[in-house]
């Protein structure tokens, strides 16, 4: 037999003895716990498919490289057509600022990402690089390397801050049920949700439910209900998974930052004069 049929043959029985396994998955890893109870979820996490432009018709990251890519299904989960349950008058502000978003004619056109302000909740959780969690006794803390973001969420019954206080995370109070971390959140200050211009007012309430389905997969669910922007409660989902090899990197950003070439352009010196 020659050398090259030779190698034909065991690369084909390889094939075929590892045929039984290539529809086999490895069974998802259990939850292990802390010695408080809680689930040990700690560690850096990604969205599945990243990106703020849009809730109703997301893009995922590869779209960037391939035009060919179409758009996935909406995150909103309810109500069951997909789409934001605007009022009229919001649903017009919507339209408007979808309109000015990418060439804005007044300061209120300017998504507060581009200006490099914090996104806030639920929309950092749609937003790429990393989330990271760590977690003590009563606490449960997440870091964002976009813009230095974080939340610190108390795991006990003390009282939320007053109502007339804003925070741009605003204030949350979590619980465990099970292997699903709840986080009502409130005192939120008007963020928008999307490049696009989705939008809730100060008068908000997020429900926020993660639910992990395994130690390296959960799922985002967040509840907002705000009466003076829509006409019912809606809710977005967002499936997180492990990053168990990514490090957490500084995402540095401040309004009228420059790219690297504009910052040497605008910073060489003249040339000489002859």
């Amino acid at each position: 037999m020659s050398t090259r049929l030779l190698i034909g043959a065991v690369g084909s029985l390889l094939l075929w003895a590892a045929a039984p396994l290539a529809g086999q998955q490895a069974a998802p890893k259990p939850l292990e716990r802390l010695p408080d109870g809680q689930p040990n979820v700690q560690g850096v996490w990604g969205p599945v498919n990243a990106g703020s432009l849009s809730l109703t018709n997301p893009v995922p990251q590869a779209a960037d490289f391939d035009p060919t890519i179409k758009p996935l299904p909406s995150r909103i989960v309810d109500p069951p057509d997909g789409k934001v349950p605007y009022q009229p008058w919001a649903a017009a502000l919507q339209k408007e600022q979808n309109h000015y978003y990418a060439y804005p004619m007044r300061p209120e056109h300017i998504d507060p990402q581009h200006r490099c302000l914090v996104s806030g909740v639920p929309r950092l959780f749609t937003i790429m690089p990393s989330l990271r969690i760590v977690q003590s006794r009563g606490l449960i803390v997440f870091l964002w390397d976009t813009y230095q973001a974080y939340r610190v969420i108390p795991l006990d019954t003390r009282p939320h801050v007053a109502a007339d206080v804003k925070l741009y995370m605003g204030d949350g109070r979590g619980r465990w049920e099970g292997n699903t971390l709840v986080i009502d959140t409130r005192s939120v200050k008007g963020q928008r949700l999307t490049y696009i211009g989705d939008f809730y007012s100060d008068n908000a309430t997020i429900v926020e439910r993660l639910t992990w389905t395994d130690a390296n997969t959960f799922t985002y669910d967040a509840t907002i209900t705000d009466p003076t922007v829509f006409t019912r409660p809606w809710t977005m989902r967002l499936v997180q998974r492990r990053r168990p090899n990514e490090e957490m990197w500084e995402g540095a950003c401040y309004e009228g930052n420059l790219d690297p070439e504009q910052f040497l352009l605008k910073s060489a010196p003249p040339p000489p004069t002859r």
